[in-house]
Formats: structure tokens, C-alpha cells, sequence
């Protein structure tokens, strides 16, 4: 945490916490809500025996790589770049 020489927290600091906390959720909250449409619809698309449609199936490699992937943004948004 950000803290000024007192050691107490700015109100910006805490502003931006905040901040991140409700993006944090409300990106959960979504992908909560799309990924298991999205894996129906792989399932479906694996069953018309498309070429490599068992990646899109709820086991497959595609929604690992998804869920992995909004981890990483989520982490790297976080991080503080050193410019």
C-alpha cells in the first residue's frame, strides 16, 4: 500500500483500490455468466464432428487457455510498469 510520509493512506490510493475491487468483481460476474454458454456451444460444436471441436468441449484446452488469459490481464493490469 501507498502510504505518505506520516504513514497514513492518501484518499487517491484508497479511491483506486476501490476502484479495482468493483472492476475485479464485475469481470467475474460476467465471465461467470458467459462461460458456461460458451462451452454449450462448444459442446454442440464438437457433436457436428468439426475438426478439433474436442478443444472446444467444457474439458477442452480453449476455455483453460480463456480463463488463464483473463488471469494474466487481470495481474498484469495490476502491475505497476517501470517507466
Amino acid at each position: 500500500m501507498k502510504s505518505n510520509k506520516k504513514g497514513s493512506i492518501s484518499e487517491n490510493t484508497v479511491t483506486n483500490y476501490i476502484y479495482v475491487f468493483i472492476f475485479v468483481v464485475v469481470l467475474l460476474k460476467i465471465v461467470a455468466q458467459l462461460l458456461p454458454e460458451a462451452q454449450s456451444a462448444g459442446s454442440e460444436l464438437n457433436a457436428t464432428g468439426v475438426p478439433l471441436g474436442s478443444f472446444f468441449t467444457p474439458d477442452g484446452i480453449v476455455w483453460l487457455l480463456v480463463m488463464a488469459g483473463i488471469v494474466i490481464l487481470m495481474v498484469r493490469s495490476f502491475l505497476k510498469s517501470k517507466k
